[in-house]
C-alpha cells in the first residue's frame, strides 16, 4: 500500500507549535549552543544528481521545479555525462572524490573498491549523497541556497523553500531507519534525532552554505580528516548493501539542533509507482510525488 504523508489540520497545528520554537526548549541533541547563521535571501540553485536509471523521471523533475519552485535561478544536473538539454550539466568527475575513493575509504581494499566502482551497487547511492553535500563547494558560482533534489521527485504545485529572512523551509517524512542514527552518533558523538516522531527524508532539501560549512567543519574537528572520509569511516559495513547513512537526516537534524532560523511547513506528498499517476496526484492537490525506480514496473 502506498503511504501518503499528509497530516490533518490538528496535527499540522501541533507540529507548527512544536517546530516553530523560540529556543527555550531543550534539544535531544547535545551540540554546542545555537548559532545565528548568515542566511542571505539569494535565488536558489537546484542540483539534481542523476544516473541512467533516473532518465524516465528526469525531465518531469526538471520541468516541475522550473515551473513550481519559487525563487529558483539555476537547475543543474550532476552526472557522469550529459543526459538532458533542459538543464545545466556539471560533470561528477570534477568532484575531489569518486566511487573508487569512497569504496577504498570504507573497505581499505583496492580490489574490492575497483569491483564495487566498476558495476552498479549500493556504492552509487552513497556517492550521490556525497555529491549533494559537497555541491555548494564544488560547483562554480553556485548560490549559497542550494536545493538538493532527487531525480525521481516531481513538483506539482507552487512551493517556497525560503522564508522572508532567508530561513530554510523544511518538509518532513515518516521514515524510521535506526542505522542512519547509529551512523550519525558515530559521526558526531551524542548527535541524535531532534524530533523523535519525524524524519527529514522527503527526497528534497534546502542546503544553506553557512550551515553546511558548520556541519562539515564540526565533523572534521572531531575526526581530523576530510568530512567525506569521516562519513565513510562511520558506515557500518554490515549495512553497506542496504541503507547505511542519510545525508537528509544528517542535515535536517543538525540544522534544527543548531539554529532557530528554520521552519517546518508540511507538504502533501507521496511515493508513486508509475509516471502516469502524476495527473491524478496533481488533481488531488499533492505538492509533489516521488516515482522511485524500485517501485516502477520494468
Amino acid at each position: 500500500m502506498i503511504h501518503t504523508h499528509f497530516r490533518t489540520l490538528t496535527t499540522l497545528l501541533l507540529l507548527l507549535f512544536c517546530f516553530n520554537r523560540t529556543g527555550s526548549e531543550e534539544s535531544n541533541t547535545p551540540l554546542p549552543q545555537k548559532q545565528h547563521y548568515s542566511l542571505p535571501y539569494e535565488p536558489i540553485d537546484v542540483i539534481i544528481p542523476c544516473t541512467e536509471k533516473d532518465l524516465p523521471t528526469l525531465h518531469h523533475c526538471i520541468e516541475g521545479i522550473k515551473k513550481y519552485g519559487k525563487n529558483v535561478r539555476r537547475v543543474i544536473v550532476i552526472s557522469p555525462e550529459p543526459f538532458t538539454e533542459k538543464a545545466e550539466w556539471f560533470d561528477e568527475n570534477n568532484y575531489p572524490f569518486n566511487k573508487f575513493d569512497i569504496a577504498l575509504q570504507i573497505f581499505g581494499d583496492e580490489k574490492k573498491a575497483n569491483e564495487l566502482a566498476s558495476k552498479p551497487s549500493r556504492l552509487g547511492w552513497i556517492f550521490q549523497q556525497f555529491i549533494k553535500l559537497y555541491a555548494p563547494f564544488v560547483i562554480p558560482d553556485i548560490s549559497s541556497n542550494v536545493l538538493v533534489l532527487d531525480a525521481d521527485t516531481i513538483f506539482l504545485r507552487p512551493i517556497e523553500f525560503l522564508g522572508p529572512l532567508g530561513e530554510g523551509l523544511y518538509n518532513t517524512g515518516t521514515e524510521r531507519h535506526p542505522p542512519y542514527f547509529v551512523h550519525m552518533s558515530k559521526l558526531i558523538p551524542g548527535f541524535t534525532r531532534v524530533f523523535p516522531d519525524f524524519s527529514g527524508i522527503s527526497h528534497h532539501m534546502l542546503f544553506q552554505k553557512s550551515v553546511l560549512e558548520d556541519l562539515l567543519n564540526t565533523i572534521e574537528s572531531i575526526h581530523h580528516i576530510d568530512a567525506w572520509k569521516a562519513l565513510c569511516n562511520c558506515i557500518d559495513i554490515k549495512h553497506f548493501h542496504r541503507s547505511s547513512l542519510s545525508e537528509y537526516e544528517i542535515y535536517f537534524n543538525f540544522v534544527f539542533a543548531k539554529t532557530d532560523q528554520v521552519k517546518i511547513r508540511l507538504l502533501k506528498w507521496k511515493n508513486i509507482s508509475e509516471i502516469d499517476q502524476i495527473p491524478i496526484c496533481q488533481k488531488e492537490g499533492y505538492h509533489f510525488v516521488s516515482c522511485h525506480d524500485y517501485l516502477r514496473k520494468h
